[in-house]
């Protein structure tokens, strides 16, 4: 498939899709005409890739986790890398949390300060 193509059939950016090679998530596939040609199965894994870069994995992490996906028995290291990056998510979510209780109880100081008066 070509990078237009797959432009076309997966509504991702050309941008994208070079940022996608250049980070190692499209292989070039071997072709005989000269035209660039890569790999269906990297265009079918771009989901997962998506995936992966919103929860705040990084390239090379993201690498190693496509990387495994192709061998057998490497579900536990999987498993492992995607509860590590859960946690880091629940981390920063309990931190927003502080933070909106805090504008919370400020909000409600302020409200009762006024009521005060």
């Amino acid at each position: 498939m070509t990078l237009t193509e797959a432009e076309k059939a997966f509504g991702i950016s050309m941008d994208t899709l070079k940022k996608y090679i250049s980070s190692g998530f499209i292989r070039q596939s071997d072709t005989n005409c000269g035209a660039s040609e890569y790999r269906n199965e990297d265009f079918d894994r771009l989901g997962l890739v998506s995936i992966l870069l919103e929860a705040g994995f990084s390239t090379k992490e993201i690498r190693r986790y496509l990387e495994l996906s192709e061998h057998a028995g490497t579900d536990e290291e999987q498993i492992r890398m995607l509860r590590k990056q859960r946690g880091c998510l629940l981390d920063d979510i309990h931190k927003k949390q502080k933070t909106l209780d805090r504008l919370d109880f400020m909000v409600w100081n302020t409200q009762n300060r006024g009521a005060k008066k």
